[in-house]
């Protein structure tokens, strides 16, 4: 008789389109979604089923201690948000057509999603997104709460810091530094360094705006 293996629990924060990608891959992982919150029930995805009122309204009520959470919101800022007034343990999903190297790192609550390669001596921080068929090289540092989203390539040694949106199809060049919540455009050649809050666009890579910090 074929042995039974055990299904391992998870709770997901966040019901649009985002969180169906995540459930697939935990889904596919053998994991059990036990519970599904998000702020707005009534604006969830159509294929959400069984939505609970999130955190925001009640952070006393919600029921911080449980099954492991994901928090399955796209927005950087606002998934950095959820993650300091939650009180709960976090989960990781990986989709199984990722390539992860051995000596590669990836912090709690990180999603990395189908075809996604992630390469030697990089390490990825807490509740990061690495989107469908992302390249992330050697020795990278991806902050928290960062986004590298689907086509994405970062080249060797380059850092994203916290908070920072990578678009689709953008490309970033050996050793460079993006800073903390910056907007890399979609297919953006990022050649040289980019400050703290910076929106860039085109090839090669400009600065158009920067925001003021929060």
């Amino acid at each position: 008789m074929e042995k039974q293996t055990s299904k391992k629990k998870v709770r997901i924060y966040g019901a649009g389109g985002h969180s169906q990608v995540i459930k697939e891959v935990l889904l596919m992982n053998n994991y059990i979604v036990t519970e599904t919150f998000d702020d707005k029930p009534e604006g969830v995805h159509y294929a959400s089923k069984n939505v609970a009122i999130g955190a925001r309204k009640d952070l006393s009520a919600f029921p911080h201690e449980g099954d492991p959470v994901i928090i399955a919101v796209g927005i950087n800022s606002e998934r950095a948000e959820i993650a300091q007034f939650l009180k709960s343990t976090y989960e990781k999903a990986i989709h199984e057509s990722a390539i992860i190297s051995n000596t590669s790192k990836i912090g709690e609550g990180t999603v990395v999603f189908a075809g996604a390669i992630i390469q030697p001596n990089t390490t990825i921080g807490k509740h990061v997104i690495i989107n469908t068929g992302a390249s992330v090289d050697h020795d990278n540092i991806i902050g928290d709460y960062a986004h590298i989203s689907p086509k994405a390539a970062l080249c060797g040694h380059v850092e994203v810091g916290e908070g920072s949106h990578v678009g689709v199809g953008a490309v970033v060049i050996p050793k460079v530094k993006i800073g903390k919540w910056c907007t890399i455009g979609a297919g953006t050649i990022v050649i040289k360094d980019i400050p703290d809050y910076a929106t860039v666009v085109g090839n090669p890579g400009k600065i158009i705006k920067t925001k003021k910090p929060v």
